[in-house]
């Protein structure tokens, strides 16, 4: 059963999920704590996130993937990954994340092929790092197709990788046949004692289908169906998506308040339908999503 870890960000800032329920774990946007104001930045550094934040539980903080299309005036574009690995230790991430190069839209093959193999000597410093802070370090699977996907698998297998995030698969997200031969190849290629988060593409849909072959994910559902006024429902043996703003969907939570017998869940609902002003309503929806995307995890791996 994989762990289900929902994607946070401090800037602005998500609701703080874990003062409603025990979430099976948060992966915090490192990006967007730097878009902080740097005193409360300042202060998250000192304290660490989990007491800045009076949270208790699992802990991934992203390494702030750098497109290799960014614009040079991004202000933390050019970030050493050193920098990166230091700034998620001092935040309290339980394992350190390789800074990486996503093989996104690049279709020079020469430019590919060189971005490949920094990925690869990035992934050798950040192992180094590791050692030397006393941390474990997850390394990045890149590729653009399946062999090379596979070939930097094996050359981390190599190196005595203990986790690993498999990257670069947003463009494929509607190709499921290739997600699958991917996930299922690198798993192969790294046998069953390597933790395998999968990163980004982890919507509920895809998870059905790959959650057997991975030992984590993140999914920012919660607040993209938040913020397209969708709620994520389960029906009995699926999570559904209704819109909050159509007569059906008010219909559909009245009916949801009514039968539940779930207080969280019925004091949610209520907050949706009796907010005062739509960042209120934003807020509750996001939370209640989060929430029932948690209750019903187990259910949803097990549809599989």
């Amino acid at each position: 059963m994989p762990r289900l870890y929902i994607t946070w960000y401090a800037e602005p800032e998500d609701p703080h999920y874990w003062r409603f329920f025990r979430v099976g774990g948060i992966t915090v946007s490192l990006k967007s704590l730097l878009k902080m104001p740097r005193w409360k930045f300042t202060r998250v550094l000192s304290q660490g996130f989990r007491r800045f934040f009076n949270y208790d539980g699992p802990l991934l903080v992203d390494s702030m993937l750098t497109e290799v299309h960014a614009p040079r005036s991004n202000m933390h574009g050019d970030i050493p990954q050193s920098h990166v690995l230091y700034l998620q230790y001092l935040l309290g991430s339980d394992i350190l994340i390789q800074r990486d190069y996503p093989l996104i839209h690049v279709d020079d093959p020469g430019l590919r092929t060189k971005l490949f193999n920094r990925n690869l000597a990035m992934a050798e410093a950040a192992l180094r790092f590791g050692d030397l802070v006393g941390k474990d370090v997850m390394l990045v699977v890149h590729g653009w197709n399946l062999n090379t996907y596979i070939k930097c698998a094996e050359y981390y297998r190599d190196l005595g990788v203990k986790y690993v995030g498999i990257g670069s698969l947003v463009p494929h997200r509607s190709n499921t046949k290739f997600l699958i031969n991917v996930v299922k190849g690198v798993r192969e290629v790294l046998g069953s004692h390597v933790h395998m988060h999968l990163f980004g593409i982890s919507t509920i849909e895809l998870i059905t289908q790959l959650g057997n072959y991975v030992d984590s994910v993140d999914v920012s559902t919660p607040a993209i169906a938040g913020a397209k006024k969708e709620l994520i429902v389960w029906d009995g043996s699926r999570l559904i998506r209704v819109k909050t703003t159509t007569v059906t969907g008010i219909k559909i939570m009245s009916e949801l308040i009514e039968r539940s017998s779930d207080e969280l869940e019925r004091k949610l609902l209520l907050g949706i339908l009796n907010a005062r002003s739509l960042r209120d309503k934003n807020l509750h929806t996001m939370i209640y999503n989060a929430y029932i995307i948690t209750k019903y995890w187990n259910s949803v791996i097990d549809k599989q």
